[in-house]
């Protein structure tokens, strides 16, 4: 752990970083936020999948003219992305063991957490808060161990690698949606 010393009564002593013990809680409250994050993100699902595949079953054959039909099946594709992403971000929490693999393992999930943001934030006000939160607690844990362990940014490295997962991501709840609703036309 980093250390700074101080002169406390005319003798050095050696205190932890405050930074470095303030790391595991964050993280911690991380994990916490991601699964409070997942359970709302999948309540609406339930609720949007419930009431689309009871409209789907009902009108199939009317499908392809219905608007509003389609911005939900849409709804809740974005929502399946969401949970996607959020599964992806919490086994990347889960695999931090150590201060040096913070900055490699959490810097691409902040473009994540706010892409994913950007496309729910009208729909759902109140997840998108908690995102919010996230990304910003997440990008204080990063800065804060990147300068422990004087870590190198590559933002271009972390954009292509959020880049990466976010096609990844997508391509599953395309995948999941198009086998929810074989006969609709995207």
């Amino acid at each position: 752990m980093v250390a700074s010393s101080v002169f406390v009564n005319d003798m050095v002593r050696v205190l932890p970083n405050p930074y470095a013990l303030t790391i595991k809680p964050r993280l911690e409250y991380s994990a916490y936020l991601v699964q409070r994050i997942f359970d709302k993100l999948q309540k609406q699902w339930v609720l949007a999948r419930k009431s689309n595949l009871k409209f789907y079953l009902q009108n199939e054959g009317v499908l392809a003219e219905n608007y509003e039909f389609n911005k939900q099946v849409e709804f809740e594709g974005i929502l399946t992305s969401a949970i996607t992403a959020i599964k992806m971000i919490q086994k990347r929490l889960d695999s931090i063991s150590q201060i040096s693999n913070i900055t490699e393992t959490v810097s691409p999930m902040i473009s994540i957490l706010r892409t994913v943001n950007s496309n729910i934030y009208l729909t759902s006000p109140d997840i998108s808060q908690d995102f919010i939160e996230l990304s910003g607690i997440l990008g204080s844990i990063v800065m804060d161990s990147g300068s422990l362990i004087e870590a190198k940014f590559d933002f271009k490295q972390t954009n292509l690698e959020s880049k990466q997962i976010l096609d990844e991501v997508n391509l599953i709840a395309e995948s999941k949606i198009r086998k929810q609703y074989p006969n609709l036309n995207f």
